[in-house]
């Protein structure tokens, strides 16, 4: 069952960079090293972390890690974790997409 996981978790985060290179090229996702949270670079969307983190909330209903909370440097970046289903995955950064794309163009 183990490698069953490991390969699961390796299909989700390269899922997750496919599908945030596709839908939203303006942030980069980050391969984990050795674990299932991911880090995406949000600071070329040019919205601040504080409305990126209440865009999540309240209306991508997406909760993540702010970056800002491990400290100034994490300012723009958010850590998802991709240990879940694929299909629930999937409607997460659909609805991240949707929710970004009414601030900006992607």
């Amino acid at each position: 069952w183990l490698d069953e996981l490991k390969e699961y978790i390796q299909d989700n985060i390269q899922f997750t960079i496919d599908y945030v290179a596709k839908y939203m090229p303006k942030i980069r996702a980050y391969r984990p090293e050795g674990t299932y949270l991911m880090w995406l670079d949000c600071r070329q969307l040019g919205i601040d972390y504080k409305e990126l983190e209440r865009i999540n909330v309240e209306e991508a209903y997406f909760f993540t890690d702010e970056g800002y909370i491990f400290g100034p440097e994490g300012e723009g970046f958010e850590r998802i974790n991709i240990a879940c289903p694929t299909e629930v995955l999937t409607d997460a950064l659909k609805r991240m997409a949707a929710a970004y794309k009414k601030h900006m163009k992607l």
